[in-house]
């Protein structure tokens, strides 16, 4: 994070100044720098089996080391592009501003979000699918750097992307309803993976980001979002919790 990141919440905004200030041609090279940070995952995941045959058999354990990895690496994509082209900070620039929101209201919302889905999860009958999420309960220290990934790192860092970067943009060009809905579709379809594709998840998740496009679009601020993010993603890992240790009989 940028010192400036800390101290000033809103970018210096310029007379006349477009909003978002970025375009199309910043999205292909963020695009582009994110493609070669995967290949560099690739290569560091590969090196890793090389060094260690047995994660082969087990690529989940250096899932989440690698997902740290990938986080870093978005941001210091969006360090590059708003540093050298527009010498911005990135979290200001992308929505990290203060907002008239209560914080205890968005988290609130989150769960209420996560429970109201897996209601409706429940009478479509969702299958269930198994996902690496379920191996990474196994042992203490895996569930505990998996909560701090999925309920603080993942939101932050999946929010600055899609809400933060890719929505305002569609926004501009296509209108906030079209914008809101494009980019959770996104969104939807960039987690199918992790769900083996089944479209009840799809379609799930997919609601989530128009909801949390939805308050971005309105309160202009990550912040909520952000927020709500984490806490609908802390009700998923309490259920896997309770699932490892207490099981139904």
């Amino acid at each position: 994070m940028q010192p400036e990141d800390l101290i000033t919440l809103t970018p210096p905004v310029e007379e006349n100044e477009r909003e978002p200030f970025w375009g199309y041609l910043d999205l292909l090279l963020l695009i582009g720098l994110l493609f070669a940070s995967l290949i560099v995952l690739g290569l560091l995941a590969a090196a890793w089996a090389r060094f260690d045959p047995a994660i082969k058999d087990n690529l989940t354990v250096i899932a989440l080391p690698l997902q740290l990895v990938a986080y870093a690496q978005i941001y210091l994509c969006f360090f590059l592009i708003f540093k050298f082209r527009y010498n911005r900070p990135v979290f200001a620039s992308l929505g990290w501003r203060k907002t008239n929101v209560s914080l205890l209201a968005a988290g609130f919302g989150g769960v209420l979000l996560a429970l109201g889905l897996s209601a409706v999860a429940q009478l479509i009958g969702t299958p269930k699918v198994d996902t690496a999420f379920d191996e990474l309960v196994k042992t203490p220290f895996s569930t505990a750097l998996l909560a701090v990934t999925a309920v603080v790192l993942a939101p932050i860092f999946e929010e600055m992307l899609f809400r933060g970067f890719l929505q305002p943009l569609l926004s501009r060009t296509l209108g906030v309803a079209a914008g809101v809905l494009i980019t959770a579709l996104l969104f939807g379809s960039l987690h199918a993976s992790e769900y083996k594709f089944a479209w009840q998840y799809v379609a799930a998740i997919t609601v989530v980001g128009v909801a949390l496009g939805a308050v971005r679009a309105k309160k202009n601020s990550l912040i909520p979002g952000t927020v709500m993010h984490g806490c609908f993603n802390a009700v998923s890992i309490v259920g896997l919790i309770a699932l490892k240790y207490f099981p139904h009989k």
